[in-house]
């Protein structure tokens, strides 16, 4: 049993939809979620904290004489308040470096979102081409059984052979067989695509918009300006950066807290007999404390190497990170610059095989071709048709990855704005 169909009028509508329902995409904004509260925690440290208390206590002592005295049942409301006045940078060293792990989760979620995009248009287009494939293969299947009607006629007034009726006959089987062949790659597409996008497969899925081809990639274009970009824009790279001066941080704090630290103390307290001869009273203190490690087994040093280790490990990684963006950036460009020659040489080619199909016909009804002649004719155009609809789908999925591979949000290539 089928859903109900879901319609989407543009790209950036199907993308939208993806986002919002990959698991991924929730995943990473949990995490977001998750490294701003922990920022909240640290810059708590700021404030002091307040604690209060309610005790209830019963005792019973020996007087100087050895003599007992009455049992004593004491209980009242107390206050302690405890806020650290000075600790030589450690408070705000775990707060920088959890704000640069806020940084960091941010852009590592744009990064993530960039990808879901990159596989949803990469999906959509591959099933442009599908789709294109099949529309090619039904206009050949046409065309031979317009051939076959031909040969039938001419057959039947005795202007052709048998071998011409087989010949057009089996050309027209072995077309059906492609497209239903093509149908078949045009269903595995449109399950790509509803897996990237989030969709159900017992949905029927209807993209209602006309593709805009992009622009042409201009001769002006340099690579090295696109590898600039990529190191500008990649989220991935910042993310990397970030999560290094957070781990920086973390050994600054780690350092900062083998030295003293200045706290101010205080707490009051009323207390209450159940007997009735006994006078409540109420206690206070109030002073300020300085702190300083001795001794701690070597944690806070082993800390602080531990973190300076990671900030050089993370930036190595974001070296050997951005080596791979840059052989990215010079892949995706050149797949545009071959995309676009190609698109143009099929251009020529497809406007020769359709005059020279147009003739073919012509000369066999005239009576002055060939069945072969037209077959083959049909045949090359049919090629010409599929090239062109696989240059046309090639062409903007080359425009997608080298979006993808600098770090740029997609181009609306719908004629319908989101």
């Amino acid at each position: 049993m089928q859903d109900a169909p879901v319609r989407f009028g543009s790209l950036a509508a199907l993308t939208e939809h993806a986002l919002r329902a990959r698991p991924e995409s929730r995943a990473a904004w949990l995490g977001i979620q998750a490294e701003a509260a922990r920022l909240d925690a640290a810059t708590a440290a700021n404030w002091p904290t307040l604690t209060g208390q309610f005790n209830f206590t019963q005792s019973r002592a020996l007087s100087s004489s050895g003599a007992s005295v009455p049992t004593l049942h004491r209980y009242g409301p107390g206050l302690t308040l405890a806020y650290v006045l000075y600790d030589f940078g450690a408070r705000a060293a775990s707060i920088d470096a959890q704000r640069y792990q806020l940084i960091a989760s941010l852009l590592s979620n744009n990064r993530t979102l960039q990808n879901v995009i990159a596989e949803v248009e990469a999906a959509h287009f591959a099933l442009l081409g599908a789709k294109a494939q099949v529309e090619a293969l039904a206009q050949l299947e046409i065309s031979l059984r317009a051939s076959l009607d031909a040969a039938d006629v001419r057959l039947r007034g005795g202007l052709v052979s048998r071998a011409d009726q087989l010949r057009a006959r089996a050309a027209l089987a072995e077309a059906t067989l492609a497209r239903q062949a093509a149908q078949r790659d045009q269903a595995k597409a449109e399950a790509a695509l509803k897996q990237a996008a989030g969709i159900a497969q017992t949905q029927a899925l209807v993209l209602d918009w006309e593709i805009v081809p992009p622009t042409a990639l201009e001769a002006s274009t340099l690579l090295a300006d696109l590898l600039a970009e990529a190191q500008r824009q990649r989220p991935d790279l910042q993310a990397l950066q970030a999560a290094a001066a957070s781990a920086r941080l973390e050994a600054e704090r780690a350092r900062a807290s083998r030295w003293p630290s200045l706290s101010l103390a205080a707490n009051t307290g009323r207390t209450f007999f159940l007997e009735d001869d006994r006078v409540p009273s109420t206690t206070y203190s109030a002073g300020v404390n300085l702190s300083v490690p001795l001794f701690d087994g070597g944690r806070l040093a082993a800390q602080a190497r531990a973190a300076e280790r990671d900030a050089e490990r993370l930036q190595a990684e974001a070296e050997s990170q951005r080596s791979l963006v840059a052989r990215a950036v010079v892949e995706a460009y050149h797949d545009v610059l071959h995309a676009q020659a190609q698109r143009e040489g099929v251009a020529v080619q497809f406007d020769s095989a359709s005059e020279s199909a147009q003739a073919a016909e012509a000369r066999y009804k005239a009576g002055v071709g060939s069945l072969l002649e037209l077959l083959t004719a049909q045949a090359a155009l049919a090629r010409a048709r599929q090239s062109a609809a696989q240059a046309d789908a090639e062409w903007l999925a080359a425009f997608s990855r080298l979006n993808h591979a600098l770090g740029r949000l997609p181009r609306v290539t719908s004629s319908t704005p989101p």
